[in-house]
């Protein structure tokens, strides 16, 4: 995100660039209609994200493992008025922020090159987990595939399908003459409303995008798997009836390196456990040694 600008009276060039981004911001406020904090910023604030949940759950009550096994497994059902919502962004509103605006360009992954197309690499399904889902793996009240059925997850279409409640649109930019790169990476996030209508919660996070592309398997249907609480990301799939996931970011806490698999472990779960305990206690009272071990992912 952002640094603080701190203007100057006597710096005329601050001054304009502070207006150029009120502006970008106001644009989007009004071209969306959503409250975003600034569409270059990772995310919104997490307590934004999936505030209907609760009020969602008896659209998909009905869901049942098999369903959400065969929907995981097999290409994201995208809605088209999902990808229409990006290619708007993309093809009117987003050339309109970066105009003479390098530095915007690359805080959200998109290069040098304003002249190079910006492309749809790719769609995953986003399944959102909160501390309660944790907690209930660790007391085995569920088990790891009730990560992502989930209702706040999922909603069915009018023809009985499954939709992803949120969808990530990985974005890629060319920027050489070769087709085969090198790229640069970025992307667009969805959050599908109550109502069935879209929006975009993030727009950048490259770090993600470029995680998501290198360690992705091929030929397989990934998913991302979201911890906002912990502000953690792995990489998902459903592998014999059951989920898996890779790390996509160097992570001390949990002794884990990107693009290894994540077994979904009473290890692991103490971990999370672990900085879920740590994370609640003030700042001045957290253990020193531990602070070297806080996980630093910011994709």
């Amino acid at each position: 995100m952002f640094e603080t600008i701190r203007i100057s009276r006597y710096s005329e060039s601050l001054l304009l660039a502070w207006v150029k981004h009120s502006i970008a911001i106001s644009l989007l406020a009004i071209l969306f209609s959503t409250p975003l904090s600034a569409v270059w910023a990772i995310q919104i604030e997490n307590h934004g994200i999936g505030k209907s949940d609760t009020a969602k759950a008896d659209i998909t009550a009905d869901i049942t493992n098999v369903e959400i096994d065969n929907a995981l497994s097999s290409p994201p059902n995208v809605p088209p008025e999902s990808e229409k919502l990006v290619r708007s962004f993309l093809d009117y509103t987003l050339p309109h922020l970066l105009v003479d605006d390098e530095g915007l360009a690359h805080q959200l992954g998109l290069g040098d090159s304003m002249s190079d197309p910006i492309l749809i690499d790719r769609a995953l399904p986003i399944m959102l987990i909160r501390r309660d889902d944790v907690m209930k793996l660790i007391t085995k009240e569920a088990n790891p595939f009730e990560l992502v059925n989930n209702p706040n997850n999922w909603r069915k279409d009018k023809a009985g399908r499954l939709v992803p409640n949120r969808i990530v649109f990985s974005l890629r930019r060319n920027n050489s003459d070769s087709e085969a790169g090198p790229h640069t990476w970025s992307s667009v996030t969805l959050e599908q409303s109550r109502e069935g209508s879209w929006r975009i919660i993030q727009v950048g996070a490259p770090k993600l995008s470029r995680a998501m592309n290198q360690y992705a398997d091929s030929g397989v249907n990934h998913f991302i798997l979201w911890i906002p609480d912990l502000n953690r990301h792995y990489l998902g799939k459903i592998q014999n009836h059951g989920v898996t996931l890779k790390v996509l970011f160097k992570d001390r806490l949990t002794e884990s390196e990107p693009g290894k698999d994540q077994p979904i472990n009473a290890h692991f779960l103490a971990k999370l456990k672990q900085l879920y305990e740590y994370l609640e206690l003030p700042k001045k009272l957290r253990p020193k040694t531990d602070q070297g071990q806080t996980p630093t992912q910011a994709p």
